[in-house]
């Protein structure tokens, strides 16, 4: 855009007078939409907190007449649009609505009450933001009409002064210099202003003495440079003639010669022969960054290495160079380094052509690739089986349910129907037979879970596994109150996982210690931390009864037990259920024991990532 004088000094001072006016009108016009949000959401907040706290006995003794005076005492708010109060039973308890208060946006609240720790109903609070708006929009127009006049005025005062000190001494100043550029430099130019374009014209006016000197001085430099430029000719066509002399001795091999300056990433000289080597025109080679333009992405680091190592003297490495036709050329890059006596690293050295031999070896690596490619669809073949597997297994377990609950309806309708005819064998019979069903039940359940965590999505998060160890100790020993297990915790062990999926870990492994420490006369669990290879590695420890290692290949395979079903209750399926878990978090999972001394669970599992 091509804009006058006048005006890109009228837009450039209203813009400077004008901008920080909007910006700071916007900035506070926005401080206050803001700080009138932040109050409307604090009101709504609270609001919603007094209506959970003063509708709990109303709710509770199912009295409505006891809630309506706050119900009328928060609709006096002009704010507010819409009270609901519902029973968690009943429906609607009491509510609350001023329709023609919808003005702006309507923002809903919903809350659950509580009572003696069961969700005994809702309140949902509905609140209008139209005042707010309308209190915003009113400084708006404020600000708006503030920048307006304060522009109007500027711009007078501005054309005024604009016009007489700057733009009609500026016309004259054009003038002078049309008359310098079109060469008439015999009438001075004269200025008695003491401002800043005074003392330009007064420099214009120095400049019109210096270019009649200058003149006079370059005719007679003209002469004396004839004169050199035909010494010169002289001394071209000698240099021509030696380097036609080397171009025809160089071009007589095929070893291509190169100079190079590193600190460009330019060649400054190619043998004529990597015109054929490439196809592209020697004027080509000597472009700045053709290197990594023409070489190979892959071999590109190799050019880095010789071009920015100052302590290396000589070189030379295998690289791909980039053919005009798409050709991917072979050649042995020899390089030497030199100091010239200006103190600066020069490279050159030798292109020698090597693709045939290049050739031959890529050919032995396209049969290794063939034989990983073919190792690669195996593995695939492989898992691929292993997920058909899964759904039959996944299959068959719901296929068993159905008769087993036939089975089990039929022995309970035995129990109850005929009781009278049935001997006290019988009942224990039929009382062991539906044991069996409830065993079979779960381990169908457990087959279920292990299957679905292979396939279940990961939802990783920040999880501090120390408090959640904490609660889930606090729960087992809240089920066994006949007795008490002591735990250590290390604080503030924090991971990035599932904290679903992670729960049922830490349950599973604190649930085995509390089972197996019943023989303790003192049961202890320790939860903690170690360091190994820089990597935090998490265990859970206890002093049970523990495990003969030999059996430790049988911990985390479904449906291995160590112990009878009447030593220890389980289905052998938590620790399978673990290790599948621990696997999915791309962590492991190991266990040391000695029988009688107790055993210990380690685990590893993503570090949280530092905020910055």
């Amino acid at each position: 855009m091509k804009l006058s004088l006048r005006t890109a000094i009228v837009l450039a001072i209203l813009l400077g007078l004008l901008l920080p006016a909007s910006i700071s009108s916007y900035i506070n016009t926005t401080n206050e939409f803001h700080r009138i949000d932040a109050e409307q959401n604090l009101a709504h907040q609270r609001y919603a907190d007094l209506l959970v706290l003063g509708m709990q006995e109303p709710l509770w003794n199912l009295a409505p007449e006891a809630g309506k005076p706050l119900l009328e005492s928060l609709m006096s708010d002009e704010r507010v649009v819409r009270i609901t109060v519902n029973d968690a039973a009943l429906g609607v308890f009491l509510s609350a609505n001023h329709p023609e208060r919808r003005i702006g946006h309507v923002r809903s609240m919903t809350r659950v009450i509580n009572k003696q720790g069961n969700a005994i109903g809702t309140v949902t609070l509905e609140m209008d933001d139209g005042l707010a708006a309308q209190h915003v929009a009113e400084v708006q127009q404020q600000y708006i009409l503030s920048v307006v006049l304060q522009g109007g005025i500027s711009l007078a005062l501005i054309m005024f002064l604009l016009h007489t000190r700057i733009l009609r001494p500026l016309r004259r100043l054009t003038e002078q210099s049309q008359q310098l550029a079109r060469n008439k430099l015999q009438n001075p130019f004269v200025w008695h202003r003491n401002d800043e374009i005074g003392l330009l014209g007064q420099n214009l006016e120095a400049t019109r003495n210096s270019l009649q000197t200058l003149l006079s001085t370059l005719e007679q430099k003209n002469v004396q440079l004839e004169t050199d430029l035909r010494s010169r000719r002289q001394i071209e066509l000698a240099l021509r003639a030696s380097k036609d002399r080397y171009r025809r001795l160089v071009e007589t091999t095929h070893v291509i010669p190169w100079d190079a300056n590193p600190t460009e990433w330019r060649f400054t000289y190619v043998g004529p022969q990597a015109e054929q080597l490439l196809g592209y025109p020697l004027t080509g080679w000597y472009s700045e960054g053709f290197l990594s333009s023409y070489l190979h992405p892959d071999d590109r680091h190799l050019a880095y290495e010789l071009f920015t190592d100052f302590q290396r003297e000589d070189n030379q490495f295998e690289c791909r160079l980039l053919a005009s036709d798409g050709r991917e050329v072979w050649v042995l890059l020899i390089a030497s380094t030199q100091i010239d006596e200006d103190n600066q690293r020069r490279l050159h050295g030798f292109l020698i052509d090597i693709s045939e031999r290049k050739l031959a070896e890529l050919e032995l690596e396209k049969y290794r690739s063939h034989l990983e490619e073919t190792l690669e669809s195996v593995t695939r073949t492989l898992s691929v089986s292993s997920h058909e597997m899964e759904a039959f297994n996944f299959a068959i377990s719901h296929d068993l349910r159905t008769p087993l609950r036939a089975v089990d309806g039929f022995s309970q309708v035995l129990l109850e129907d005929y009781a009278d005819v049935l001997d006290t064998n019988a009942r224990h019979y039929l009382q062991r037979i539906r044991n069996a069903i409830n065993s079979m039940s779960e381990l169908i359940d457990n087959l279920l879970n292990l299957s679905s965590f292979s396939r279940i999505e990961l939802r990783p998060q920040p999880v501090n596994l120390s408090a959640m160890v904490q609660d889930i100790a606090e729960q087992l020993n809240a089920l066994q109150i006949d007795r008490h297990v002591s735990i250590d915790i290390t604080p503030d062990l924090l991971v990035d996982a599932d904290p679903k999926l992670i729960q049922i870990v830490l349950h599973n492994l604190l649930d085995n210690a509390w089972k197996y420490t019943n023989t303790a006369p003192e049961p202890h669990v320790t939860f903690g931390a170690s360091n190994i290879n820089h990597q935090p590695v998490y265990f859970v420890s206890d002093n049970g009864i523990g495990f003969d290692m030999s059996d430790a290949n049988r911990l985390f395979s479904p449906f291995q037990r160590l112990h009878s079903q009447n030593e220890y209750s389980g289905s052998g399926v938590g620790l399978a259920i673990v290790q599948r878990i621990i696997s999915r978090h791309k962590g492991h999972i190991w266990a040391k024991s000695v029988p009688n001394e107790g055993a210990t669970f380690y685990f590893t599992l993503p570090t949280p990532k530092k905020l910055n």
